[in-house]
């Protein structure tokens, strides 16, 4: 018989199961992206940045009982980043890695509490849209402080970028996959394809962070359609954007990966337990 109280368990299998739903949401979100990628590749158009992803699915048919989803499960993704990163769940510990590896965590948590709010906003009919105080004070302070930000925020996206193939290449990501032995092969190398895509946009993600550290526009900073777009500028871009964006399609898969085999290590949150510990450690 389980000596883990109800509640503490109860507390585990909730956090598992919204990690999962939240996986599907993201997988929506990056595959809708990828295919639109492509297709710009070949047949011209626009890409997509993650809100757009979310009303292109929204018109697409049973739109209504997907955004209804993507309500529901995208703030579960969210706070299952904010659990890893506030409680170690994947226990990257507190080395300057492992810290540098939670914070992204941390801001990933908060760029898709902004992307369930967005996706609220669609399904309550409610602007997501603020006031202009925040954009004067952008319009004061950006000539200024500009350079100082978008450097280092380029420097970050490379070493996410960095990060990203890395994992792919030296198979980090598979500690948190269990892959059914018959098909694993072609798993790890959807994967694998996901990752190095992953990593190219933060790379052109970086590159307009650097090239714009002197433009500072305060109303926009470079997200995913812009870096998709630098993409396609660049020479044969069309053939890397179409593979980009099969590699974001990919991404999207690995997502759904994790939503089916990922571990989903649920932290424990019993205050009792953590005072057991913290005595034991000193």
């Amino acid at each position: 018989m389980s000596s883990t109280p109800m509640g503490i368990r109860d507390h585990r299998d909730a956090i598992e199961k919204g990690a999962r739903l939240g996986y599907l949401a993201r997988a929506a979100v990056f595959m809708t992206i990828g295919y639109f990628a492509f297709r710009t590749a070949f047949a011209g158009g626009n890409t997509l940045s993650e809100e757009e992803a979310i009303s292109r699915i929204v018109g697409s048919p049973f739109g209504g009982v997907m955004l209804v989803l993507l309500v529901l499960a995208l703030p579960c993704f969210a706070l299952w980043r904010f659990v890893q990163a506030i409680f170690d769940a994947d226990g990257y510990g507190r080395d300057a890695k492992g810290i540098f590896t939670r914070i992204g965590r941390f801001v990933s948590g908060l760029a898709y509490t902004f992307l369930a709010l967005y996706a609220a906003s669609l399904l309550f009919g409610v602007s997501a849209g603020g006031g202009e105080g925040g954009s004067n004070i952008l319009d004061r302070w950006g000539p200024v402080f500009g350079p100082w930000f978008t450097l280092p925020a380029g420097l970050v996206m490379l070493g996410v970028a960095g990060a990203q193939v890395k994992k792919a290449f030296d198979g980090s990501f598979l500690r948190f996959l269990s892959l059914p032995a018959a098909h694993a092969g072609w798993m790890i190398a959807l994967c694998r394809f996901g990752l190095v895509a992953r990593g190219l946009v933060f790379a052109a993600i970086a590159v307009l962070f650097f090239t714009g550290a002197s433009r500072w526009t305060p109303d926009h900073t470079p997200g995913l359609e812009d870096a998709l777009g630098e993409i396609g500028s660049w020479p044969y871009g069309w053939a890397i954007l179409s593979a980009t964006g099969l590699g974001l399609v990919a991404f999207g898969l690995y997502a759904l990966l994790l939503a089916r085999y990922g571990h989903i290590r649920s932290p424990d949150l019993d205050p009792s337990e953590a005072i057991r510990k913290a005595r034991g450690a000193a």
